[in-house]
């Protein structure tokens, strides 16, 4: 019921159809996360399940964002801005000049908007390595979405039809658990490819989409991801990108394939 390929629009408005948009545009990046969001809860388990409860109070989103922001901006917590710059100025407000270097900021952040905070440090993350949607990102989007809106109607209806309300409160349960189970899932798919990359200094790993060749056209289809199998070949290749771009390695690093 939820197919693995993108949509071709996107209906949401506001800070969730921006998120999905970008989602969209990336799926023909070169690159792929190390570990897939199907796979880590059963490669991750502790990482998965400490994620998933730390979800509900920031936690894991606050440690996403100031991970990712260390390991792969040279800055580190000095280049962190509300949102990352992920959310248009609204009015007069501009998100990417907020809490510059804050580490209240960016705790604010965790705490206030956590599976947002959560997903940006994702697509932080996707940006600086160049990397395309999991296939699961999708059908869990949509899967997410189906779950509020059932939730959604349910809770209208509670309000004039009192034995509604107990269903009601069963689907809320449900929708959050499954929100704080794929949140748990993106903490360990994080966590693991910065442990794959090794401390900040390291060579960074990147890992190629099966049939994408490096410096060629990009093809093939974005399930094309789950016939890795989880092994990569690797081969040191230098890349041709300039440094400090998003998706460029640190001068003097090498992309593997």
């Amino acid at each position: 019921m939820c197919p693995d390929t993108p949509p071709e629009t996107v209906r949401s408005k506001g800070s969730k159809g921006q998120t999905h948009q970008l989602m969209i545009n990336k799926q023909n990046d070169p690159h792929q996360f190390a570990l897939g969001l199907k796979d880590a809860c059963c490669t991750e388990p502790c990482c998965c399940l400490f994620s998933s409860c730390g979800t509900p109070f920031g936690c894991t989103a606050c440690w996403a964002r100031k991970a990712v922001l260390e390991r792969y901006t040279e800055g580190g917590m000095d280049e962190y801005v509300c949102c990352q710059g992920y959310v248009p100025q609204c009015c007069c407000c501009n998100m990417a000049e907020c809490c510059k270097g804050s580490s209240c900021g960016l705790c604010l952040e965790g705490f206030c908007c956590t599976v947002f905070s959560l997903s940006i440090a994702r697509l932080h993350l996707m940006d600086m390595k160049q990397i395309r949607p999991d296939p699961c990102d999708y059908q869990l989007i949509q899967c997410s979405n189906c779950l509020q809106l059932i939730s959604c109607i349910l809770d209208i209806v509670a309000i004039f039809v009192k034995e509604a309300r107990e269903l009601a409160h069963i689907v809320d349960c449900i929708a959050d658990l499954f929100t704080c189970s794929v949140a748990g899932c993106m903490g360990a798919q994080i966590s693991h490819e910065i442990a794959k990359d090794g401390p900040k200094g390291n060579q960074i790993v990147y890992v190629v989409v099966t049939g994408v060749p490096v410096g060629g056209a990009l093809s093939g289809s974005l399930a094309a991801q789950d016939q890795m199998g989880g092994v990569a070949p690797q081969v040191a290749v230098p890349v041709a990108v300039p440094v400090g771009q998003p998706g460029a390695p640190p001068e003097g690093e090498e992309m593997e394939r």
